[in-house]
């Protein structure tokens, strides 16, 4: 039996839900048995130990599915799940942490502090208000004068306490999905996003209206492409990562600087990864099969001691 877990409280439940439908169809199509849990309810975790699953298909986006909280209660609960552990879940959540660990690999990323609400940034403008701790570009501010500092710092500290601030850099935005699910790591075609508004914010990712473009492959030089995803995979596998994820980049000039890493991408029929599968040839039913029979048979995740 499977087990998707969905939903949950966090701000990006509405795009748990949709990635939801996706699974539930994939689901259906190929005639697997499953039950989903929210976590959102009260008992979902005496619903899993009723349940027993095999496998735990993890569906949430943002909040206790992405920073690790999720995971160690499955591990807690002995119970095998898809996607990344616990430990690596939280590196990858906190964005400062993530930029620390991919600039020690000597990986472009822009420049970069950490502050709270009260802190004003040393960083000079144009500047990237974002939350240290959220996904879905909520709370993300572009700053182009210090006039809009305050409102901007505030706006990102609505969803966490811990404000990044990035210098802004201006290039084309790119994507690049990495699996480990047939054998060995390897990378998907590059996305490149074209959006119609400022950035890559909420509407532009999940509104099929918005006009955003994602082109995929995207049109960039061979070399350019090979660099992104060698740097790609080094991040996959410096960070642990466990089947799959998305790393997000931007291009200046002819170089690529890493944004940040997202354990559990959004499998939505407008999702990124979704379109880097089909551009490289794997269905999204052979995906989830791949995802849900590798989780089957891995090593069960521990707690480290």
């Amino acid at each position: 039996m499977i087990t998707v877990l969905a939903g949950g409280n966090s701000s990006e439940r509405e795009v748990s839900l949709w990635t939801l439908r996706s699974i539930q169809e994939s689901l259906r199509r190929t005639g697997v048995k499953y039950t989903v849990v929210d976590p959102a309810a009260p008992d979902w975790e005496k619903q899993l130990i009723e349940i027993k699953p095999d496998v735990v298909l993890i569906a949430l986006h943002g909040g206790i599915g992405e920073n690790g909280a999720i995971q160690e209660i499955l591990q807690e609960l002995n119970l095998n799940y898809t996607g990344s552990d616990s430990n690596t879940c939280r590196l990858a959540w906190d964005k400062n942490s993530a930029k620390q660990l991919v600039f020690d690999l000597t990986i472009p990323t822009a420049r970069w502090e950490l502050l709270d609400k009260h802190q004003v940034p040393s960083l000079d403008s144009p500047m990237v208000i974002k939350p240290n701790r959220e996904g879905s570009s909520f709370g993300v501010t572009i700053v182009t004068n210090n006039v809009q500092l305050n409102t901007a710092i505030k706006n990102a500290a609505k969803y966490d306490p811990q404000v990044l601030v990035e210098e802004y850099l201006s290039g084309r935005e790119l994507s690049c999905g990495v699996i480990d699910l047939f054998g060995s790591i390897q990378t998907l075609p590059i996305v490149e996003i074209r959006p119609n508004s400022e950035y890559f914010d909420f509407q532009a990712k999940y509104d099929e209206t918005s006009g955003c473009q994602e082109i995929c492959p995207a049109e960039i030089s061979t070399s350019i492409s090979n660099k992104i995803q060698t740097m790609s995979k080094q991040i996959f596998q410096k960070f642990g990562i466990s089947q799959y994820c998305r790393i997000d980049w931007i291009l200046v000039g002819d170089t690529p600087y890493f944004l940040e890493v997202n354990t559990l991408p959004g499998m939505t029929k407008t999702s990124l990864i979704n379109k880097e599968l089909a551009a490289a040839g794997i269905s999204f039913d052979n995906f989830i099969k791949a995802l849900l029979d590798t989780t089957k048979y891995s090593k069960q995740k521990k707690i480290p001691s």
